[in-house]
């Protein structure tokens, strides 16, 4: 199931945010640059989809589902950002293009791709 671009990078955020005692929403909405009235919109349309669960301190945290998708998305990103700028391409052409990527390519293709260029790497003569 394809899951809408937004909703990946929430999870992500959460992610790459998360702490032992959860994620607060002004701490998403600081690092997504959005207000808080559209985290807690999309906070609790993560909660009713079970990617994520709030304490009564309203801190925030993955669930299994949530963590499963936040760290593929992550894994994605760092790939083709890295990837991106090993090819020269500058840091903030790659960090922009690496979110489009990690959002429009399936994990099969993303394995295919991630394994055919590991492969070649080794493969060459230096």
């Amino acid at each position: 199931m394809k899951l809408k671009k937004s909703t990946e990078d929430y999870l992500k955020t959460i992610y790459i945010l998360n702490k032992k005692d959860g994620v607060r929403g002004v701490e998403i909405a600081e690092v997504m640059n959005v207000s808080r009235p559209s985290v807690s919109v999309a906070l609790k349309a993560l909660k009713q989809e079970g990617y994520v669960w709030i304490n009564e301190h309203r801190h925030v945290f993955l669930t299994d589902l949530g963590l499963s998708v936040a760290s593929e998305t992550y894994e994605k990103n760092c790939y083709f950002r890295n990837l991106l700028l090993e090819l020269g391409i500058d840091e903030e052409t790659a960090t922009h293009d690496a979110c489009e990527l990690e959002h429009s390519i399936s994990t099969e293709s993303f394995l295919a791709i991630r394994s055919a260029l590991a492969h070649r790497k080794d493969e060459k003569d230096y």
